[in-house]
């Protein structure tokens, strides 16, 4: 028995250096295209296998940089895959259009590279952005006018965006950090955080955990979720009111604030607190099936 087992790892262990030192082949395309930039146009984004990346810049121009990538053993292969990526950049009126997709024809077999796509995307920093992606990331970087996202098992990062959000993101975790303006997410099967936020926020969420922090400039922040865990941080009850919500789940609250239970059951909490000052912004909780945790950093 210990002789099998011998011969078993000895094998196991060959299979792992002959795949080491496989080499894969990475074949790789190029592609630049500019556009001049008028008020009023706008950048749409479809990426499929696609990590995306946009940032703003000092010029009155949309720069668009896509490498499209295949990777396989052997180089003719890649090469042969790599021609089924297609790509489209152009303008239509006061739309570019960028995005990338799979071709095949019809009697032909599926490519055997792994296939991906990689955007740069350079726009002025009032210009609208819009996103779709599937199975890659997205990072959004320094735009002031609004930026809309539809994505499924893709990353997002949003890093000093101000003006309209508008998130949409399934099985694909969100990370904001230095966030100003209005925020609609709809997030699903999703981890998210956010970071130093200011401004106007609306968030639905079902199977995940939500952490925020807040900062001074928040003006209201509205969260229905389900099955979700919520971590409310930073939000000073000196200028923060709060209506909380939770059915089949625990709240965690301050234990030196004086707040109000409307109902404490063990199936249903609703809680409320009003600072003293006469003006105040108001954080709203609603969670079923999750627990609500509001505290300090």
């Amino acid at each position: 028995m210990q002789y099998k087992n011998l011969i078993l790892l000895s094998l196991c262990c060959w299979v792992s250096s002959v795949e080491a030192q496989t080499t894969v082949q990475v074949i790789t395309k190029k592609i630049e295209k500019t556009f001049a930039y008028r008020q009023g146009y706008e950048v749409n984004v479809e990426g499929e296998k696609a990590e995306v990346i946009v940032e703003s810049w000092d010029r009155d121009e949309i720069k668009i940089q896509l490498e499209l990538t295949a990777r396989h053993p052997d180089k003719a292969v890649a090469e042969k895959d790599l021609a089924a990526i297609k790509y489209l950049a152009d303008r239509v009126k006061n739309k570019i259009y960028v995005r990338n997709y799979l071709s095949v024809a019809e009697d032909a077999p599926e490519p055997q590279a792994v296939l991906s796509a990689r955007y740069l995307i350079y726009v002025p920093e009032t210009c609208p952005v819009y996103l779709k992606n599937y199975f890659g990331t997205i990072n959004v970087s320094n735009l002031l006018n609004s930026v809309k996202i539809n994505s499924e098992f893709s990353k997002i990062g949003l890093n000093n965006v101000q003006g309209m959000m508008d998130i949409r993101t399934r099985f694909g975790d969100l990370v904001g950090a230095n966030l100003d303006g209005d925020m609609k997410l709809n997030a699903r099967r999703s981890d998210i955080t956010l970071r130093d936020i200011k401004g106007h926020y609306d968030l639905t969420a079902q199977y995940g955990v939500m952490k925020i922090f807040a900062a001074p400039g928040l003006l209201s922040l509205n969260i229905n979720a389900e099955k979700t865990d919520v971590f409310v941080y930073n939000a000073n009850p000196a200028i923060f009111g709060y209506n909380i919500s939770a059915q089949a789940g625990n709240v965690t609250l301050p234990a030196n604030l004086q707040f109000e239970y409307l109902q404490n059951t063990e199936q249903v909490k609703r809680i409320q607190f009003k600072p003293i000052t006469e003006y105040y912004a108001t954080i709203t909780i609603s969670v079923s099936f999750g627990d609500i945790f509001v505290g300090g950093k």
